[in-house]
């Protein structure tokens, strides 16, 4: 699959330019790096800058609107010295959007020609007050290849939309329109998101995300289903002792909603590239070690993909016993993990050993550490709330808290406040001596 990632800057520049054609038609382009390519060959994109097409620099005739040979060379060579793709837009004024007659017998040789010359890819947009329809031309095998831009996301600290998202039909989520909105609702429906981990707090966001309305989801998870796991695994009954946790949650969440696309997928290794994840739109990690925590860390900072972690903790050795977590949310342009302190080096650099050298680890007294108590309510307190925050995401009702602190003893702030956030996107960033995002 094939997506384009641009932030609410570059999208509003170019959505402003449109939005103010008049009577006729506005072009505006993205320049791109392709950050990746996906399993099936499709480019995934990040916008790094825009160029905008003043209107004396169109034509018009009785077939419709081009843009001046002019600007094309104009906009050819800045992308050509900064070897960088490009995505057309224009606006239509009737939706919903569509490539007409003309763009068609206009975009086609174009692209075909500017693949050729940048050596990159080459996209068109068509903008009709949203959704857009997005295609993209690029080189594959030996000749160059067209398909729809599955989702063209915006994804910043602010905003989470997709928004080339249909609208689901029916009644099914009536009873939430009111707090996600349309564009909320449809960007759940588009995104297509990795939740890492189908455990105690994954198996509350696999249904979470289900009931919400998402619609395409991979659920990574090496682990089956024990007997120990029947006090918190919610998407599990006792006949599916033995079973991979993945196919359970597939199951439990097309129970929910038939119309899903879940594909169950083995977990995080240490050296695997796992090129699944280079095309998602957002991944939740519900992973309980640092070492695939960080992987994902650095996967969501190389490729701007919004990453949400969750983390809990039950310390019974305290009293009353510790109870509580956290969720970080890492926006493209947020800070990550390592800003937060929250990855332990040593953990990282076990994970990442071969077998062998743990195995010697362990017979010295290392790593040998049991398994953390876990209980249900914690679990889906730490879900449910990650998934609040992703709501007002995705309605734009506020922007995600960065840190959202979980403490169900009510020490963070007073007694009755279990939970805290902070690190208002707006006031904190990245850190610029962080070694994974600075």
């Amino acid at each position: 699959m094939s997506t384009m990632r641009i932030s609410t800057d570059h999208w509003n520049t170019i959505r402003d330019h449109l939005d103010h054609a008049g009577s006729g038609e506005r072009f505006g382009f993205a320049l791109t790096e392709q950050l990746a390519t996906a399993p099936d060959g499709g480019p995934v994109l990040r916008v790094v800058d825009t160029l905008l097409v003043a209107d004396d620099e169109t034509t018009n005739d009785d077939t419709g609107w081009y843009v001046a040979d002019t600007a094309v060379d104009r906009v050819h060579n800045h992308a050509t010295t900064r070897r960088l793709g490009l995505v057309e837009f224009h606006n239509h004024h009737i939706g919903p959007p569509g490539f007409s007659h003309t763009d068609e017998a206009a975009i086609d040789p174009m692209a075909t020609y500017a693949v050729d010359l940048l050596g990159q890819t080459y996209g068109a947009a068509v903008y009709a007050d949203e959704p857009l329809d997005a295609e993209v031309w690029y080189h594959h095998h030996d000749g160059i290849a067209r398909r729809p831009i599955s989702t063209v996301v915006v994804a910043d600290a602010d905003r989470l939309r997709v928004l080339n998202a249909r609208p689901r039909p029916g009644n099914r989520f009536n009873r939430q329109d009111a707090l996600l909105g349309p564009h909320g609702q449809a960007t759940l429906a588009g995104l297509r998101i990795a939740l890492i981990g189908a455990g105690g707090t994954g198996a509350h966001v696999a249904t979470g995300l289900a009931h919400l309305g998402a619609r395409n989801v991979l659920v990574l998870d090496d682990d089956i289903v024990e007997d120990t796991n029947m006090n918190r695994l919610v998407t599990a009954t006792a006949a599916d002792i033995g079973a991979p946790k993945n196919l359970v949650a597939r199951r439990r969440m097309l129970e929910i909603d038939t119309t899903m696309n879940v594909v169950a997928l083995p977990g995080l290794t240490i050296d695997g590239d796992h090129p699944e994840l280079q095309d998602v739109d957002l991944i939740i990690g519900c992973v309980d070690h640092d070492g695939p925590r960080d992987r994902l860390n650095q996967l969501a900072v190389t490729t701007n993909i919004p990453y949400i972690d969750l983390a809990t903790g039950l310390d019974p050795s305290t009293h009353p016993p510790a109870l509580g977590g956290r969720i970080i949310v890492v926006a493209p342009d947020g800070p990550c993990l390592h800003c937060h302190h929250e990855l332990d080096a040593a953990e990282i650099a076990d994970w990442a050993k071969p077998p062998e050298q743990r195995a010697i680890d362990h017979q010295h007294g290392y790593g040998t550490s049991s398994a953390n108590p876990s209980v249900v309510h914690l679990n889906g307190i730490a879900a449910y709330s990650a998934l609040a925050e992703l709501a007002a995401w995705v309605s734009e009702t506020r922007p995600p808290a960065q840190r959202l602190d979980l403490d169900l003893n009510g020490h963070l702030t007073h007694p009755d406040a279990p939970a805290g956030s902070r690190l208002n996107p707006a006031n904190h960033g990245r850190r610029t001596s962080c070694h994974a995002c600075g």
